[in-house]
């Protein structure tokens, strides 16, 4: 029979491994931060308050592609393009300039947002050397290689591959800043960026990382994916996103990028960084075996969106405004809809509907970074109380009833007040081409930290035209 002093002992070890096991369940739930951010989007957007001007005005950034890209498009063919990506300051991230010419412009913009993203939150990027600072990238193609390799001589054909790879660009972004945490590249298509986002958050929450920057990028490097689009049947005839309308015949494809760079909450208390958002919860699945091998599903949608929930720890009532994904096809916006009243509609107060729109209907569909883009879009509109206005969303798709399905589609802007019993919250949503979907529960940081901002400027880039083939003289880079 055990002693008394035996006893005592075992209830010590009970209750210091109960509070380890406190300790552990409370890591992998625990709130993570995203200090700040940096992207490009079309309509000349090079920053998140560039991006909250462009939905706060409520413009659109449909153009013919610039004719820097030496296309010789059709009559017609629309989109929304970046401008300037034959521009590149190599040298300020340690290339030469023919390293830079060959260098994917998607790996130019992860590496111009990144620092971007970095210096905006706080944080000098040379001090963060040798950190745990992880990388997670959402990227699907390049067709930067496949441009060039018959138009570049063979000495520079390595550099062009190493330059166009997928599977380094998360690496090179360690490299570049001397980072140690893990590197990985996501690639899921569609939903990419919000898949990298969940794998982020995750690494925190596990203790694999203490800073994680999240990055994607769509450079359309030739009108490939236009031809593909349309042989899917799902490219828009004007190149407008008409997300969740009654109009929808397509989407609009896209360019972009975006970084955001995350950190623990608990993290987060002790420093004087910035928080754009919080991130709350965060769930990904697969549509599994569906009606086709890229066709959504109202089942998954629905049940990525209960797991989110789960993850933060909240209910649909709890979130006010869902940043959908909206593609602007008539199938995968009514399956969407479908969802997004099954997961959050039919569980509010009646009256009391779950607003949705969609960042799309202004710049197309970016792609990879479009989570990303969407996670912009719903933490500016938590921080400044405005619902914006989805636009082409006057006539809202046929297929679905939203009024009894309590989803208000915001076919114009709405006041978004403070609540009463608890912050803004806001849910953004991406599903791939792939079949894996993602959705992500923001919510708006806790008041003493709200007001705080980044403090260090961002560099201006000598950018110059650093181009493949463009001059006599390949080590100038000039034209």
């Amino acid at each position: 029979m055990a002693s008394e002093e035996e006893l005592r002992a075992y209830l010590r070890r009970a209750a210091a491994e109960l509070h380890r096991t406190r300790q552990r369940l409370a890591a992998h739930s625990e709130p993570v931060v995203v200090l700040g951010g940096g992207c490009r989007f079309p309509g000349g957007v090079a920053s998140p308050e560039d991006l909250w001007e462009l939905v706060r005005e409520e413009r659109e950034t449909v153009s013919p592609p610039p004719a820097e890209r030496g296309w010789d498009p059709e009559p017609g063919l629309a989109g929304g393009f970046l401008t300037g990506i034959t521009d590149f300051d190599p040298a300020f991230f340690g290339l030469g300039a023919r390293e830079g010419a060959l260098l994917d412009p998607q790996q130019r913009l992860l590496l111009e947002t990144s620092w971007e993203a970095l210096t905006r939150s706080g944080l000098d990027p040379p001090a963060l050397h040798g950190s745990r600072t992880a990388v997670f990238v959402g990227l699907t193609y390049s067709d930067f290689y496949d441009q060039w390799r018959t138009r570049v001589p063979e000495a520079d054909l390595n550099a062009l591959a190493t330059g166009s790879s997928m599977s380094l660009a998360a690496g090179r972004l360690s490299y570049t800043y001397g980072f140690r945490g893990p590197a990985v590249t996501v690639d899921t298509a569609c939903s990419s960026g919000l898949v990298a986002l969940h794998q982020a958050v995750s690494a925190l929450r596990n203790g694999e990382c203490d800073l994680a920057l999240v990055s994607a990028a769509a450079v359309l490097s030739s009108p490939d994916m236009f031809g593909f689009s349309r042989r899917q049947g799902v490219l828009s005839p004007d190149g407008r996103c008409r997300s969740f309308s009654a109009g929808a015949d397509g989407w609009g494809l896209a360019e972009g990028a975006a970084t955001l760079v995350l950190q623990r909450l608990s993290d987060h208390e002790r420093g004087a960084l910035p928080a754009l958002a919080v991130v709350r919860g965060s769930a990904v699945n697969q549509v599994g075996a569906g009606p086709g091998l890229t066709a959504p599903t109202t089942v998954s949608q629905r049940q990525v969106m209960e797991a989110a929930l789960a993850s933060a720890g909240l209910t649909a009532a709890d979130v006010d405004l869902v940043e959908g994904h909206g593609t602007g096809t008539a199938l995968g916006d009514a399956v969407e809809v479908r969802a997004v009243a099954a997961a959050y509609g039919a569980h509010r107060p009646p009256g009391s509907p779950v607003l949705l729109g969609s960042l799309k209907s202004n710049i197309g569909h970016t792609q990879m970074p479009g989570g990303l883009g969407g996670v912009l879009k719903a933490a500016l509109a938590m921080r400044h109380g405005l619902a914006p206005r989805s636009l082409h969303a006057e006539a809202p798709l046929a297929e679905v009833d939203l009024t009894s399905a309590n989803v208000r589609l915001l076919d114009t802007a709405r006041p978004w007040p403070e609540r009463e019993e608890g912050p803004r919250r806001a849910a953004v949503s991406s599903f791939g081409l792939s079949g894996t979907n993602a959705h992500v529960v923001l919510e708006q940081p806790p008041p003493e930290v709200a007001g705080r901002r980044g403090g260090r400027p961002v560099p201006r880039y000598r950018r110059a035209r650093h181009w493949p083939v463009q001059s006599p003289n390949p080590q100038d880079g000039t034209s």
